[in-house]
């Protein structure tokens, strides 16, 4: 894993697809047990407590080594409790530092943030849900 390698995330059902770059130097366990479950497809749930995140659920069980760091917008983390992958697209109200593997690319960052608003509206504010797919790859 020398390389910088990327994920392609990709919600189909609205059309909404980015990228981010694995950090595989800094934390090389969590990047390895992604790269084993991909291709990922899963559905997308968004934060009540922590702020402007979405998750997706993931079978990922993580007994390695950590790299704990402060969240911040573009972050991609495994919350290994909850066996999630979550991703940090504005403001964050919770201060617990998470297990960061990824970090969504610049250029990339209105795209996720439209995607999040999304699916807050369409997971949270809406009194009837709806189900937001999301596919992860190893990106070209």
């Amino acid at each position: 894993m020398s390389s910088p390698e990327t994920l392609e995330f990709h919600a189909p059902g609205v059309g909404l697809s980015f990228r981010a770059r694995l950090l595989a130097r800094e934390n090389p366990d969590v990047v390895r047990q992604v790269l084993g479950q991909l291709p990922l497809r899963s559905v997308l749930g968004h934060v009540v407590v922590s702020g402007e995140a979405i998750w997706m659920p993931t079978r990922i069980v993580h007994l390695g080594r950590s790299k704990m760091v402060e969240r911040n917008p573009g972050a991609v983390y495994l919350y290994a409790p909850g066996q999630t992958i979550c991703l940090t697209y504005g403001r964050i109200t919770e201060s617990a530092d998470v297990n960061k593997f990824g970090e969504v690319l610049e250029s990339d960052l209105p795209v996720l943030r439209r995607l999040g608003e999304l699916v807050y509206e369409q997971t949270v504010v809406r009194p009837r849900r709806s189900i937001v797919e999301i596919n992860v790859r190893k990106g070209e």
